[in-house]
This record gives structure tokens, sequence and C-alpha cells, in this order.
């Protein structure tokens, strides 16, 4: 790779690093791609010559910030494969939350409204292979212990559910959803009625 494309490749990550950064504690419609060229002292049209419209950006953005996250989970994962199951389920939610900063609700409510289907489709995939494989990977670990009337992928799509309101943006919110995150997987075990 010669200095030009180097330096090609060093703006487009530069970009998609503001970007997310943005477009995950913003929002799409908040976000402004004139202040993301400007927080790095480039023209909208530099920006666009290497993301061609703010949908693309969007989705490019998120697979940046999905695919360093997974990469990250997927470790912390492999390093405590041996756990219980309710630690490991622990241990892998307080990742989540510790380490991925974003206001879920919000970027659901941006990609139903301003995508189109197949762009949902685009971004769906990249959520689960940064999401939900994972966490699938700690239940298929444990599916002897798991109930089998249940089809697994619901058991995963139901915590998956419970855990997302926990995934947050702002850093007081992420620390005191971790202090309640053991009653979440404790009732998410065992449930609440009694034995």
């Amino acid at each position: 790779m010669n200095s030009r494309d180097k330096q090609a490749e060093k703006t487009k990550n530069a970009i998609l690093e503001v970007a997310s950064d943005n477009f995950l504690s913003q929002g799409y419609q908040a976000t402004s791609t004139r202040k993301i060229a400007q927080a790095l002292d480039i023209t909208q049209p530099n920006m666009y010559h290497y993301y061609k419209n703010k949908k693309v950006l969007y989705i490019k953005s998120i697979e940046h910030a999905i695919g360093g996250f997974s990469q990250a989970l997927y470790q912390t994962y492999d390093d405590n494969k041996g756990k219980s199951f309710e630690e490991l389920l622990t241990i892998i939610s307080t990742f989540m939350i510790e380490n991925f900063k974003i206001n879920y609700f919000m970027m659901m409510h941006d990609i139903n409204t301003f995508f189109s289907d197949e762009e949902k489709k685009t971004i769906g995939q990249t959520w689960d292979i940064g999401y939900y494989k994972v966490l699938n990977n700690v239940f298929e670990d444990h599916k002897d212990e798991l109930r089998t009337d249940l089809p697994l992928p619901a058991q995963v799509g139901t915590f998956l559910t419970m855990l997302l309101p926990y995934i947050e943006y702002n850093d007081a919110k992420r620390k005191r959803n971790i202090a309640n995150l053991g009653t979440m997987v404790q009732i998410f075990i065992h449930g609440i009625k009694k034995d």
C-alpha cells in the first residue's frame, strides 16, 4: 500500500470514528455530516468521496463500531468459556454494557424510520454478528442445563430483549445498570415465582 492509499485509509477510518460516535449518541436525524467533516477538518465533498451519502455513512459507521466491539466480545467469551452459565452470562452482559455506548431505542427508531427494508437487513446482519452470535454461543454451550420446551433462539432473543435497556450511551446510567445486572440475570434464569 502506497502512502496515498495509507492516507485514504486513515481518513476513511477517522470519518467512521467521528460518525459512529455522533450517530450512536445523537441519532441519525440529529447528526450533521457537515459537522462530522468540520470535526475532521475536511470538506463534505471529500467525505462523500469515501461514503456517498449519509445513509451509507451511517451503515458503515455502525459496522465499524460493532466490528471492533465484536472482536473484543468474542475474546471475552473465549477467555471465560469454562465458567457456569450464570457467571458467563453476567460476564458477557457486563462487557456489553461497559464497552458499547449506544442509545439502542433511538437507533431502532432511526433504522425503522429512515431506512429501506434492504438497508435494515444489512444493519440487522451486522447486529447479529456483533451481539446475537456471542450470546447464542453462551446458550449453546450450556443447552443441556436449559429448558428443552423453549427453542434456544427464543431463549437468546428473550435475554437480549431484557439486556438491551441496560446498554446506554450515558456513563452514569451504564454504571447503575451494571450494579443492577445481577438481579436481571437472576430473574431471567430463576424467574420470580417461589418454588
